[in-house]
């Protein structure tokens, strides 16, 4: 099913806008532009998607809106980031649900498409990082805290790069054998 097809991007569509106006005010069709930038082109959602959504979130106490020259411009209320952090908090930071989910994903497809989606993945966080770091650094404030995330994250990529040794080091052993 694709994005726009069925009901599967409610949900989603609800926590991206609140992402969206944690960064800062958003207007709808800013939103729509932004997911597809993001989607590398994707996902567009419809002004049908993005509107509905606007005023839940508005009827919910989450976004409130207000008038700037001549659009109707969200931003998140207090009640909105609070959500946004309970939600981050318990499905992505403590939840096994997306370590669940991405196997299941990775279980439906072939080892090309794998070998694919995991190299894509790798050049797309590389590109991430380098577009982010500064906002990270300067969204942290505390030096500290930021060189501790530098740590941290080049703590991870070493055991990354460690697996892929391994496996590589094993492929070389295994065509010794032969």
């Amino acid at each position: 099913m694709e994005p726009g097809e069925g009901r599967w991007n409610r949900g989603i569509i609800f926590f991206i806008i609140l992402t969206m106006a944690k960064e800062g005010p958003i207007y709808g069709n800013q939103v729509s532009n932004l997911i597809s930038e993001r989607t590398d082109g994707a996902w567009k959602p419809s002004a049908g998607s993005i509107y509905p959504a606007l005023e839940r979130l508005k009827r919910r106490g989450l976004i409130e809106s207000y008038k700037e020259d001549g659009k109707v411009m969200y931003r998140i209320t207090e009640r909105g980031s609070s959500f946004v952090e309970k939600i981050r908090e318990k499905h992505f930071e403590r939840s096994p649900i997306s370590k669940f989910m991405g196997k299941l994903w990775m279980d439906t497809m072939g080892a090309e498409e794998r070998t694919r989606f995991i190299l894509n993945s790798a050049k797309h966080t590389a590109d991430s990082l380098e577009e982010n770091l500064e906002g990270i650094r300067k969204g942290l404030g505390d030096p500290r805290q930021y060189e501790l995330f530098l740590m941290t994250y080049e703590l991870e990529l070493e055991k990354t790069l460690d697996i892929l040794r391994d496996a590589r080091k094993k492929l070389i052993k295994s065509k010794e054998a032969i």
